[in-house]
């Protein structure tokens, strides 16, 4: 690469397409892999940032040399795929033992830059795995473990979902045409997912309450759901302080098949009416006819 093209690429890989923190670029080149052109950005981490533990993150003294050159798949600089290549070096953790060295840029044990695999999780979150992983060019099944890296990071730098639980609701959702069943249980403070599990029934919904402290459950006041008996006893036996509540969607569909018995009953006693005003109407014929007779 000549100089100037070099500086240009430098520029626009450095503004626009790795927008890192605490790294070095040393070195910009294009390739050619099957056909496709990629850029390959050669990075090096700041000093205070190496031989660090990817789980503590404590600084570590190191086990091997970094001689082993590693890519980290980035973001896509328009069609052209974009590579971060570093040295990765492992480093001996008192606590985690020996690991590959923590890099700013990713994950530990990822291929992916922390930038692409947000960006994977939330197309995911929109699209199907099949269409995520032909925009990005990956591979189907990658698309699963990225999001689940990505969810772990999440709920590891967020509260638990757990947390301050006062109103939550209670429901079941069939899928795969309805022959199979998952329970959902929703925040309602919050709007959010708080667990969900395949399956329907006391066993499952007794799952979840397990999973909470005696503290949390005693601290739900309200309870939603539908009139399921074992619901109720799950409420009684784990939120005592809790009031169960009829949700709304229940509450209508109930009153929707009350309406609709009464219509059918109306229905019925209007036909059968019908029926007896018309059996009456020929019996009064018939005798009519039968005096006229008599009398001629």
């Amino acid at each position: 690469m000549h100089k100037g093209e070099r500086q240009i690429a430098y520029k626009i890989t450095h503004e626009t397409a790795v927008k890192i923190e605490n790294i070095a670029i040393e070195n910009i080149y294009f390739e050619m892999t099957a056909g496709e052109e990629n850029l390959v950005v050669c990075v090096r981490a700041y000093s205070r940032q190496v031989a660090r533990c990817p789980f503590c993150g404590k600084h570590c003294p190191g086990y091997d040399s970094a001689s082993k050159l590693r890519r980290w798949r980035s973001l896509d600089l328009g069609s052209t795929r974009v590579f971060i290549e570093a040295f990765a070096p492992r480093v001996k953790c008192p606590e985690h033992g020996v690991v590959v060295a923590k890099v700013p840029w990713a994950r530990h044990n990822s291929d992916y830059t922390s930038d692409f695999e947000m960006a994977v999780a939330w197309l995911t979150l929109h699209a199907t795995a099949t269409d995520v992983s032909e925009f990005f060019r990956i591979k189907w099944d990658t698309v699963g473990s990225i999001a689940s890296r990505v969810q772990q990071t999440l709920e590891t730098a967020q509260p638990s979902r757990f947390d301050d639980l006062r109103e939550i609701g209670i429901d079941e959702k069939s899928y795969k045409k309805g022959h199979k069943y998952m329970m959902v249980i929703v925040n309602h403070k919050t709007g959010a997912l708080i667990w969900a599990a395949k399956g329907h029934g006391k066993e499952v919904l007794t799952r979840f309450f397990k999973e909470l402290a005696k503290e949390q459950c005693a601290k739900i006041k309200l309870v939603s759901a539908d009139g399921a008996r074992w619901i109720a006893d799950c409420i009684r036996e784990y939120c005592p302080n809790a009031e169960r509540c009829i949700d709304p969607f229940h509450v209508v569909a109930w009153a929707n098949d009350a309406l609709d018995e009464v219509r059918k009953s109306a229905v019925r006693t209007a036909k059968q009416q019908a029926a007896d005003d018309i059996k009456a109407e020929r019996s009064k014929k018939k005798k009519i006819r039968k005096l006229r007779s008599m009398l001629c």
